[in-house]
């Protein structure tokens, strides 16, 4: 009988080139597309809390490793962060790790420190928070896809406390579990309450991670044209 895999083992449900350079370092992966000496624009992917004894840290998974490729074929520098981040309890801290990880990147000779765009995933969406209610100007989009934005505690109050500022793109599926589901309508409630431009990405029979989980033509659609968003707004 086959075993489940995790999500380290799940290919993307995208086949992008592997084409530019990737670079470890201690606190983030950066995919930069070949060529050039102009500083480009940056795209950080932030992934959801993962216990620290899984076998792989979210970094090295297929699923974010194919996001780096596929913003490196659109001409953009991508990040994918590893953050201290094992368990959803941890949000605070892991929001104020990530702040320093971003200023690190921006710091490099090889990003346009003024056109970053965020792209949070699952409870990632949790680190974000302060962004939505008061955004930098160098913050040109903020992603979101199947995202927790509040603890299941308090899903109203959270949601109801954000305001939105930076156009945002928001990847909804239809399969969500209820209590994710509410924390996403009391976003999108608040987002129309403040005229705040929100591109919904629908995934109707989309699962929580669609995107390595689903290998559909309607997937590969969903982040085609989520990334397209993203692009077109941080390149704006």
């Amino acid at each position: 009988m086959t075993q489940p895999q995790g999500p380290h083992e799940l290919p993307f449900v995208l086949e992008v080139p592997a084409t530019g350079t990737v670079t470890r370092r201690d606190d983030f992966d950066i995919y930069r597309p070949d060529g050039g000496d102009q500083p480009l624009p940056a795209v950080v992917f932030v992934p959801g809390p993962m216990p620290a004894e899984f076998p792989a840290r979210p970094r090295s998974w297929p699923v974010y490793e194919g996001y780096g490729r596929l913003m490196v074929s659109r001409g953009v520098v991508a990040v994918v962060p590893d953050l201290p981040y094992y368990a959803v309890e941890q949000w605070p801290q892991a929001a104020e790790d990530l702040a320093a990880v971003i200023e690190s990147v921006r710091a490099l000779t090889a990003v346009d420190a003024d056109r970053i765009a965020v792209w949070a995933f699952s409870a990632g969406g949790l680190l974000v928070g302060g962004w939505l209610a008061q955004s930098p100007l160098w913050l040109r989009c903020l992603a979101l896809s199947y995202p927790l934005l509040a603890m299941p505690a308090d899903p109203a109050e959270r949601a109801a406390a954000v305001q939105p500022g930076r156009p945002v793109v928001l990847t909804r599926v239809g399969r969500e579990s209820a209590t994710i589901q509410a924390t996403v309508d009391g976003f999108l409630a608040t987002a129309a309450s403040t005229d705040t431009v929100v591109d919904v990405v629908e995934v109707p029979d989309g699962q929580h991670g669609f995107d390595l989980l689903d290998h559909t033509d309607a997937s590969r659609r969903a982040v085609i044209e989520a990334a397209d968003l993203v692009i077109d707004r941080v390149l704006r």
